[in-house]
């Protein structure tokens, strides 16, 4: 594999059948859309457990360490102590910008299978004609996945609990909130 067009070979019969279940061209864009789609949402949410499974002790020490320090500052002005207020409230802060990249990662671990998809969607579709938008004309391919791409992944977000395999991820990100919210009260 030496290109995205070898890539885009490979994927087209994982995707293309899905296009081709309904005679209405039309219908089976709209269907192979919500199918790559569903596709790229499964497979960005599997990539994004395993990048907090592999990274949940870090994600949890800096989300601990925020805390911490966060209770320690107010602490320290509680005791009107300016200076360790300040100390303690930047080692917060500081905390604070870890845990929100680590976020930031977890959540491009989520969306990187849609640069894939797009690329596909343009290489199969994007010297399509007939895909028109009512009040704007002629549209490319993106036009339409990109929100059927979000009412997907909102949907599975509403669903995805009911599958056994995420069942045991969100059970493990409910306990690792339950001892974040239990070391609070111990502090407290």
């Amino acid at each position: 594999m030496n290109s995205f067009a070898d890539l885009n070979a490979v994927l087209d019969p994982v995707f293309i059948w899905a296009f081709r279940l309904v005679r209405d061209p039309q219908a089976g864009f709209f269907l192979g859309c919500a199918y790559v789609a569903l596709c790229a949402v499964i497979v960005g949410d599997v990539a994004m457990s395993l990048a907090y499974r592999i990274n949940r002790k870090a994600f949890l020490a800096h989300q601990r360490e925020m805390l911490r320090h966060n209770d320690m500052s107010f602490q320290a002005l509680a005791c009107k102590d300016k200076e360790a207020f300040k100390a303690c409230n930047t080692l917060a802060n500081d905390a604070f910008g870890r845990n929100f990249f680590l976020g930031a990662t977890l959540f491009c671990a989520s969306i990187w299978p849609v640069a894939l998809a797009l690329g596909w969607l343009d290489q199969r579709f994007g010297r399509v004609d007939d895909l028109i938008a009512p009040f704007i004309g002629q549209v490319r391919p993106e036009f339409w996945f990109i929100p059927i791409y979000i009412i997907v992944r909102v949907a599975f977000s509403k669903i995805k609990h009911g599958v056994p395999l995420y069942r045991r991820i969100h059970a493990t990100a409910l306990a690792d909130e339950d001892s974040l919210r239990m070391r609070g009260v111990e502090t407290a």
